[in-house]
């Protein structure tokens, strides 16, 4: 009897990397390939015509949802949400396009409910009609994909997420995005390595952060290049998704006016009201703001995802004689950084110092008695310089003795004092080191991505131009080893002795 082929179905974007890995996956492993292909009209065209991977069936979900003339059934989204258990509110506040982010247009709860119908409906139609073996896609950062990603959940679909493990350029293949690592120190001896030696490996991950910063800036005459794309891409017969309402070209050059000119109001408010020196002994904690817009405070912080209450629950819950230094996510300057008034309301808050981005974060670690931050990387950056921290979301490396998980805000000021009470553990500090590096693999995925939306999206500013087949043959082949490599990764998972839920 023939064996069954594994079907695969990818969610593909328009310069994403999950075409690659597709492209490569299906030549190395016999399957049947499917795709739900998330695109402007200008690129369906590419995808409807390419020869560069045999799907079994594509699927365009721009074509499913309509933006305007549907109304919605609450009754059917209530069922909706009670089938795949989803809290769909949540889902709506953690889309920046939704709430809060939205430059170009203001949703209703009307046109919210009506998107997310028909988005649920039709994820419930496609599964249960491909029935597939496996899912691929990306972190699930807006609430299309993320809805996807838990209506495949709720239906027991295997779902492969490529997400980093927050150390050095290590990636993994994984169920849902940053799961804490169990553990175990009952597993078989490792070789220890001193927290000087650990302290090299971990400052591998800052220096990976330094080098995207200045892969995502443009020159001048590509920022002429994609003022003159938005005249001709945002054009109304060419706006179907729900993150493109509003942006005629006048309105988003208008927006980028304006960020431009809060940008550099904004930096000079900085440069004069932020410090740059450290006190010489002072006991302080360290809070590093997130970069915002962005998945992990949206979604994953949940209830703690306005900073400046975090930051004025954290102070007011500091033991008299330590100070909360806050400091700005260098990244924000890709956004024009934030509102004068935010940072005025740091600033304002008692025995809270703000201090300029520019500051060094390694000077803060080793001076620092304690790191706090929602869900940030500084977490673990800080278990390398021997100190403790506090964390408002589980995290890969929360499972560690030295790392306090806050779940209800009335235990802060206790969870603090405990935390500065605590130690970091060596032993347990390599056990995770060496757990993450046996559950990833080495890889500059930032890099890929970041190559892709350069030659695709004119430095990732255009999402919706039209793809050239010429440009994407010579994209697959110059990143051929990289495809190859994702391909093999995702071929290692497919292999392992399948269980009944798969």
């Amino acid at each position: 009897m023939t064996e069954k082929k594994d079907k695969i179905l990818f969610w593909i974007e328009s310069f994403q990397t999950h075409f690659g890995i597709a492209k490569s996956i299906v030549e190395k492993y016999d399957c049947d390939l499917y795709a739900l292909i998330v695109c402007s009209p200008k690129q369906k065209e590419f995808f409807e015509n390419q020869k560069f991977i045999k799907f079994k069936k594509s699927w365009f979900l721009r074509d499913h949802i309509h933006l305007k003339n549907h109304v919605s059934d609450k009754g059917k989204l209530q069922s909706f949400e009670n089938k795949f258990s989803i809290r769909l509110k949540k889902i709506i506040y953690a889309e920046r396009f939704f709430y809060k982010y939205n430059k170009y247009h203001k949703f209703s709860d009307e046109e919210i409910f009506s998107i997310i119908e028909q988005e649920l409906e039709f994820y419930d139609q496609l599964l249960d009609q491909i029935k597939p073996d496996y899912v691929l896609i990306r972190n699930p950062e807006y609430q299309d994909i993320q809805l996807f990603n838990e209506v495949c959940k709720s239906k027991n679909i295997p779902v492969l997420i490529l997400s980093f493990t927050r150390f050095s350029d290590r990636w993994m293949l994984s169920s849902a995005v940053d799961i804490p690592f169990l553990l175990d120190n009952s597993e078989e001896k490792i070789d220890l390595k001193s927290f000087d030696n650990l302290l090299e490996s971990g400052k591998s991950y800052s220096q990976i952060h330094n080098i995207e910063l200045p892969r995502q800036k443009s020159n001048t005459l590509q920022k002429i290049e994609v003022l003159k794309s938005f005249f001709s891409v945002f054009q109304s017969s060419n706006i179907n998704n729900y993150r493109d309402v509003g942006k005629t070209p006048w309105a988003t050059f208008l927006v980028r006016l304006k960020l431009l000119l809060n940008s550099v109001t904004s930096e000079k408010f900085l440069n004069q009201n932020s410090s740059f020196a450290i006190p010489p002994a002072t006991p302080f904690a360290y809070f590093p703001l997130h970069f915002e817009p962005e998945e992990v405070i949206l979604n994953r912080a949940d209830f703690f995802s306005d900073q400046l209450s975090v930051i004025k629950n954290i102070s007011q819950s500091l033991p008299i004689g330590m100070n909360l230094f806050v400091k700005e996510h260098p990244a924000m300057k890709l956004v024009g950084w934030r509102d004068r008034d935010y940072y005025k309301k740091i600033i304002e808050m008692p025995n809270v110092t703000f201090f300029h981005p520019s500051v060094s974060t390694e000077s803060l670690l080793q001076n620092s008695s304690l790191v706090i931050t929602i869900a940030g990387s500084t977490g673990l950056e800080a278990a390398f310089y021997q100190k403790p921290s506090v964390v408002f979301t589980p995290s890969t490396y929360s499972n560690l003795s030295c790392v306090h998980l806050v779940k209800n805000l009335n235990e802060l000021p206790l969870i603090i004092k405990n935390c500065l009470n605590s130690k970091v553990d060596l032993t347990e500090l390599n056990y995770l080191i060496d757990k993450i590096e046996k559950s990833s693999f080495s890889m500059d995925v930032m890099g890929l991505n970041t190559s892709a939306a350069q030659i695709f999206g004119l430095g990732g500013f255009i999402e919706i131009g039209e793809i050239s087949e010429n440009i994407m043959q010579k994209f697959l082949i110059k990143h051929k080893d990289d495809f190859d490599t994702l391909a093999i990764e995702h071929i290692k998972y497919f292999n392992q002795p399948k269980t009944n839920n798969s």
